[in-house]
Parts: C-alpha cells; sequence; structure tokens
C-alpha cells in the first residue's frame, strides 16, 4: 500500500484480515493531511497495527515492476514482493498542460491547493475569478474565497451531485482551451461546437480532472498490470467515503494476493 493518509489506512485495514499488508509512506508518521495525532488517525492506525499491518514510513515507493515494488528509506533501498500494489498516496488537480490548455506561464493560475491556502492565509486572489472544475477540490476553493467579494464564474462539463455554488456565474458544457495575459492571466477561451467564448478574469482556480499526486513509476499511469487505485484520482472525501472505497476495492481484488 503505498500512502498512509485516510484512504490508505481504510483501505489497509479491511485488507489486513485477508492478506499480508505494508504500507509504505513517504512521511514519518501515518495521516497524509491529516494530523498524526488526529483522534481518527491514531484509532484506525491502532486498528492496523493489531490487524498485522507491517509500517515501512518514511519511505518512499520510486518503481512498480513485474510483481515488485522499489522503495527507498531508512532501511536502505530493497524490492517488496507484492501481487498487488494499491495506491493511496492522495490526489492534485491537473495542471494546464494535462487538461490541456494552451498559453504562457501566467501569475493567477493556481492549483486549488494552492489557492486555497492563499485565500485560508487572507491573500486575495482575484477581483474576476474563474473555477475550472465542479467537484469537491472546486467546492473547497468557492468556499475560501467567498468573503473576498471576488466575482467567482465556475466552468465545467457537468455539474457533481450535491456541489452547489450559489449564485455566482456557472458556464456548463464548455471546454477551456487557453489562457492569456501579460505577466498575469487577464483572459480564459472557452469552446464549444466550433464556438470561443472569451472570459475576463485575473484568476483561474484548476479545480478538475484530478490526478495521482505522487508518482510511482510503471504504476502511476493506468492501465498499469497489478495496481488498484483504493483512492483513485478523485478529490479527498471524507472518512465514510475512504472507508467506503476501500471495501469497493477489497470486493474488486477479490480472490487476488493482495499485499502492499
Amino acid at each position: 500500500m503505498v500512502g498512509a493518509g485516510v484512504a490508505g489506512l481504510a483501505a489497509a485495514e479491511e485488507l489486513a484480515g485477508q492478506r499480508d499488508v505494508v504500507v509504505l509512506d513517504r512521511l514519518p508518521v501515518p495521516g497524509g493531511v491529516l494530523p498524526y495525532d488526529h483522534p481518527g488517525v491514531t484509532t484506525l492506525a491502532a486498528r492496523c497495527t493489531a490487524a498485522g499491518v507491517r509500517w515501512l514510513l518514511g519511505t518512499t515507493a520510486v518503481r512498480w515492476e513485474q510483481g515488485r515494488l522499489l522503495a527507498v528509506g531508512p532501511q536502505g533501498i530493497e524490492w517488496l514482493d507484492a501481487s498487488r500494489l494499491v495506491f493511496a498516496g492522495g490526489s492534485r488537480p491537473a495542471t494546464t498542460a494535462e487538461l490541456p490548455v494552451a498559453g504562457p506561464r501566467l501569475a493567477g493560475v493556481l492549483p486549488a491547493p494552492v489557492a486555497i491556502h492563499l485565500a485560508e492565509a487572507k491573500v486575495t486572489l482575484g477581483r474576476r475569478v474563474v473555477i475550472l472544475g465542479a467537484g469537491a477540490w472546486a467546492e473547497a476553493a468557492h468556499e475560501a474565497i467567498a468573503g473576498q467579494r471576488s466575482h467567482v464564474t465556475v466552468v465545467t462539463r457537468e455539474l457533481a451531485d450535491g456541489v452547489t455554488f450559489g449564485h455566482d456565474a456557472f458556464i456548463s458544457g464548455w471546454t477551456p482551451v487557453a489562457v492569456s495575459g501579460r505577466g498575469r492571466v487577464s483572459g480564459l477561451t472557452l469552446e464549444r461546437a466550433g464556438q470561443q467564448l472569451v472570459l475576463d478574469c485575473d484568476a483561474v482556480i484548476l479545480a478538475a480532472s484530478p490526478r495521482p499526486l505522487r508518482n510511482v513509476d510503471g504504476a502511476i499511469f493506468e492501465p498499469a498490470a497489478g495496481v488498484t487505485y483504493v483512492q483513485p484520482a478523485a478529490d479527498a472525501g471524507t472518512w465514510e467515503q475512504a472507508a467506503s472505497a476501500a471495501r469497493d476495492m477489497v470486493s474488486q481484488v477479490g480472490q487476488t494476493e493482495v499485499s502492499r
């Protein structure tokens, strides 16, 4: 198992009763984005230990190759034999290159996690803000800038269930294709059925098409043989959602021997 955050711990507990489980994480303690002493983290980590989970913390998963995982950590460099790699290493929004959105690298174009941190630090992101995406990252970014008196436009192909953006502008069915500006972003070009629409903006928040946060060579791009994403390229959810995803993964794995 790569990742000792919420999803990784939930999956490890689900699997430990059925298979030998090894959990790796680059951090020296479990928890991921949560504090290591968060009650939920300590409780679930204790359950994992009691179930026989073996920990390789402070260890980086480098490469997945033919049923072996190359790990680098305090114990040195070693290959771990495994019939399956389970990835729960977190997620991030897609970059402009991955979307793809053409144009120069401009100030004001920010991934949602960065935008959220800046907004929480009382940094004004812009007066005309565009959020690309409508999932949990977009909702969190929208909430973070709610008090900045910014005009917000949400652009997405589809609106995620249960996500609302109040009375701000919402544009669906259009694809972002380019950013423009001199030094700082001043426009976002959208396209639909051969038509183009240019939005005036001074900030663009990237919150669409989440991807796995970490790179494990040979495993990060699907389809990769023997790899399961228990926290797929998806927004971070609640503890219950992570546990549910873990149970679904266990069901999918079925009788296949699993090791992490």
